[in-house]
């Protein structure tokens, strides 16, 4: 086995060095505890001998910088307590331990479920479009019953990288929810830059580069870098070869994007299209929640400080938000994954194109099974991915496939939001993007560089219950009458309810958590609809609650015929019920939404506004007098699609109306 490592210079590093012993001692271990009434979030840590003092940072999902820090504690504290926190909104820890430690946790009392994950771009190498022709189908079915909307299109694997990178940017253009692509095969693979993040001078030059895809908006030229000494051809890049000249991202990528490739693997003896066969096979089964693994970790650590970069921290820093206290062990990766499960892992050690020294190399890997679902490997060489019996990839070619890999080290990787739902292509998103100042780690080379990749479903998340069954459509007056099975899942608390004008295309809510196995839908635009359902559960975790979705079943599609038409009236005109009993203007609104009921309208009336994802925003009961109008202020709200829905002892009305500017 080959052993060889390099290391770059110090003035790479993000911090100052300062000792410490071991990659766990640069890593800020977070869990968090969460009270509902008053809402709490209590952030707590394992405190690190080395480490003077704490600053605690707190910032939303979706902010840009941490900003200044709101807490400074002394190297005796251990824990954080959030009051300013509402119990239904998740909020992102940052925790610096002096100059060296670092820990990151993304929390909620109960997290909203995520509904709606944008659209995915799914790009099938032709090698499978028959082949695999039913796994291709399932796996696009489970993608879309977790929320995305899928558009699929078949390339020759001749095809080339600038005619697939055009007709993602048209997808892009057409629809701008696309926010992913998922490779599924040997598709053209972009190389670019003048790299070698493991520090050998015979692995300079250009790398895989599959970010190139996931950039609509930069600029990428092949003029400039004429670079020759790599020993692999592949790496070698010179002016007008096809290959591009970035060796850092050149904008901000906008699109996740992963691969599942099984291309040029001789060391496993099933072939390409058996491997994705049992890949798929087992990425629809951990979807069904019908595999027992257990969720917790093991770490692989052969290079511990010894190259003053604390690689190993990829685990130790991620791990515990994941799956807690006692979840993480220090043992063997090939034997201890072949004979057990682990839901995460991480190795690393000195490396070539196909082993990592201290763990093994592809051909172990082919003799056993990997049990995991989540893996990072680290070592030279081996993150180029796109060569022969590529130990990166060889984890998912394995008898039992992992389900994805990623180089870890140079770049650290982030996951802490997949414990609240969101699945491993966001993480990516994070990963190629960050600058290393949003997250930080130790000496952490390799920030924005073109090389940083997923192999495996970027679709993938932590948690998953078993689905609801046998969903039926039927045609009721005024609407559609939609009725399911129960989830066999102990812990599910209600359904939600969906619904689609395409078999494939967005499915957007059309219910409340509905606690019961059924649900009439009447209000929309007619024609012919899809429906899908959802079981839901508060589902606990090392960093507090979440509402977590299972995967959706989907009806067969019906022509409905609705009880209150989708439509909008203009401004002067007003909207009426059957019974003519209420009247709800203007329509569009913009600051004030009115309300008359008619002489015979009962007293007591109960009034919700909710949104586009089912949310309420308004919620209130009044005391009618007879020809009242009632008036309710709406300026506050952002713009968009509003459902008003009106109900008494005898009947509920929903009206439909758009908020304006």
């Amino acid at each position: 086995m080959r052993k060889c490592y390099s290391f770059l210079i110090a003035s790479l590093f993000f911090f100052n060095c300062v000792s410490a012993q071991t990659p766990v001692d640069y890593s800020i271990q977070l869990t968090a505890t969460t009270t509902p009434s008053p809402a709490q979030i209590k952030i707590n840590w394992k405190k690190i001998p080395s480490v003077t003092s704490y600053q605690v940072f707190r910032k939303a999902k979706t902010a840009t910088s941490f900003g200044s820090a709101i807490a400074t504690l002394s190297a005796t504290d251990s824990f954080y307590t959030d009051n300013t926190v509402l119990d239904n909104a998740t909020y992102e820890y940052q925790v610096i331990g002096g100059t060296t430690a670092s820990g990151y946790i993304y929390a909620s009392v109960k997290a909203p479920a995520i509904h709606n994950r944008g659209t995915l771009l799914l790009l099938v190498d032709s090698t499978f479009s028959d082949s695999c022709a039913a796994e291709i189908k399932r796996l696009k079915n489970d993608i879309r019953a977790d929320g995305w909307a899928v558009i699929q299109k078949t390339f020759l694997r001749t095809e080339t990288v600038t005619n697939i990178k055009n007709h993602i940017k048209s997808t892009f253009v057409a629809d701008n929810s696309t926010n992913a692509v998922l490779i599924l095969g040997h598709l053209a693979v972009p190389y670019s830059g003048n790299i070698n993040p493991d520090g050998h001078p015979d692995h300079l030059g250009a790398w895989p580069a599959d970010c190139f895809y996931a950039d609509i908006d930069g600029t990428w030229t092949d003029a400039s870098v004429n670079s020759t000494a790599a020993s692999r051809a592949q790496n070698k890049n010179i002016p007008g070869d096809g290959k591009f000249d970035q060796s850092v991202l050149p904008s901000n990528v906008e699109l996740q994007i992963s691969r599942i490739d099984f291309a040029n693997m001789p060391a496993f003896s099933k072939t390409e299209i058996q491997m994705m066969r049992s890949y798929l096979n087992r990425d629809h089964s951990y979807k069904m929640d019908s595999l027992a693994i257990l969720h917790r970790a093991l770490i692989d650590d052969n290079f511990g400080i010894s190259t003053t970069e604390p690689f190993a921290a990829n685990g130790w820093r991620n791990f515990m938000p994941l799956l807690g206290n006692n979840s993480t062990q220090s043992i063997d990766y090939i034997t201890s994954l072949n004979t057990a499960t682990y839901q995460w892992s991480y190795g690393c050690g000195g490396g070539s194109y196909t082993s990592a020294s201290g763990i093994g190399n592809t051909t172990n890997i082919a003799a056993n099974n990997v049990n995991g679902i989540f893996t990072m490997l680290f070592g030279s060489y081996f993150g180029d991915w796109d060569a022969q019996d590529n130990f990166l990839r060889a984890p998912l070619c394995a008898n039992t496939p992992a389900l994805t890999n990623c180089w870890a080290g140079r770049p650290h990787w982030f996951f802490h939001h997949m414990t609240l739902g969101e699945h491993i292509g966001y993480s990516t998103l994070l990963a190629q993007n960050n600058d290393g100042n949003l997250y930080q780690a130790y000496n952490n080379y390799g920030s924005r560089m073109v090389h940083i990749a997923l192999m495996g479903d970027l679709t993938l998340r932590t948690d998953y219950i078993k689905p609801a069954n046998n969903i039926i459509l039927t045609t009721t007056t005024g609407g559609a009458k939609i009725t399911w099975g129960s989830s066999p899942d102990g812990g599910v608390v209600g359904y939600y309810v969906y619904r689609s004008d395409a078999e494939y295309g967005t499915y957007t809510l059309r219910s409340g958590l509905v606690n019961i196995n059924s649900y009439v839908d009447s209000y929309g635009t007619n024609g012919m609809k899809y429906y899908m359902v959802k079981p839901v559960k508060l589902q606990s975790t090392a960093s507090g609650n979440y509402y977590n979705t299972g995967l959706g079943i989907v009806s067969t599609p019906l022509n409905i015929t609705y009880f209150h038409p989708d439509t909008f009236a203009t401004s002067a005109q007003q909207i009426i019920s059957a019974q003519n009993e209420v009247v709800v203007f203007p329509n569009p609104a913009s600051t004030q939404l009115n309300i008359r009921f008619s002489n015979d309208y009962p007293e007591q009336v109960k009034l919700i506004i909710r949104n586009q994802l089912g949310q309420t925003v308004i919620s209130q009961s009044q005391n009618q007098v007879k020809n009242n109008t009632l008036s309710i202020d709406i300026s506050a709200l952002p713009e968009g699609i509003y459902y008003l829905i009106l109900s008494n002892n005898k009947e509920i009305n929903t009206y439909k109306w758009l908020k304006t500017p």
